[in-house]
């Protein structure tokens, strides 16, 4: 499921390098910046006209044309006007998606004739998003795995956790993942993945070097409670042993002073 997650995401990745087509049955997911194309369904060699509108959450004609001369749109909102293109190979487009562009949009074929009827109305609903950003892990209290992303909208987080041999991966979601202590890290890999409906990104492997800081981290600290003991008690011994060297040293110069008064 993993491989077709990404694969589906980088699919989407390579789409949205050039104009991504909308589909008038699903929701469009779309990265902020990419031009997207609306497909223009018309079943008439005669005359027909074509209203490109915008539904929610404003309602406006966005583009108008006649198929008598679809070079020549007699109709285009000032908001798209330097952004908005129709093509006659049967599309519209509009290009540097932003997120005011989010919203529901109907394309409306009216086919002229003896009597003029509306045939052919396709409705399109557009979502733009951020993409995210690889995610930081900040690991807190008693060897608590937060994870966030600096960028992205509509982002979610989940934990990967795979052991050592490879064998038997776990997902957790959420952004917090509390461990406990480190008996977990050193048994398992850890990588937090954060993801919208645009992008996937992937933290590096969380190792025990990174579970440190207050709270029980595990062995690494309990040689810490006997390391900064010793290290007093040899610092003490050696102020001691150095005290008693200088007091031999006095006494022995007092000494040899008073043999050379009574040579003299």
């Amino acid at each position: 499921m993993e491989i077709f997650r990404l694969f589906a995401v980088l699919h989407c990745i390579t789409l949205c390098g050039a104009a991504l087509s909308a589909s008038p049955i699903s929701v469009t997911n779309l990265r902020v910046g990419v031009d997207v194309r609306f497909p223009i369904n018309y079943h008439s060699d005669g005359q027909y006209e074509v209203t490109f509108k915008r539904k929610s959450p404003v309602g406006l004609k966005v583009l108008a044309w006649n198929s008598e001369n679809p070079e020549t749109p007699y109709r285009i909102h000032p908001q798209y006007i330097q952004r908005v293109r129709f093509y006659r190979d049967g599309f519209v487009e509009i290009q540097d998606v932003q997120f005011d562009d989010e919203g529901v949009y109907e394309i409306q074929t009216d086919y002229l004739g003896d009597q003029l009827r509306v045939n052919d109305q396709d409705l399109f609903e557009l979502r733009v998003f951020e993409p995210v950003s690889q995610p930081m892990v900040v690991i807190t209290g008693n060897c608590n795995l937060n994870c966030s992303a600096s960028s992205g909208t509509d982002v979610t987080c989940r934990w990967k956790r795979q052991s050592a041999d490879g064998i038997g991966d776990d997902t957790f979601y959420g952004a917090v993942l509390p461990l406990g202590n480190m008996s977990e890290l050193q048994s398992h890999t850890y990588r937090c993945i954060a993801e919208n409906p645009v992008s996937v990104e992937m933290s590096g492997p969380l190792t025990m070097e990174m579970c440190d800081g207050d709270g029980d981290r595990g062995p690494r600290n309990r040689w810490i409670f006997f390391l900064v003991p010793a290290f007093s008690l040899v610092i003490l011994v050696s102020a001691i042993v150095l005290g008693i060297k200088r007091k031999a040293r006095i006494r022995s110069s007092k000494l040899n002073g008073e043999g050379l008064i009574r040579t003299c």
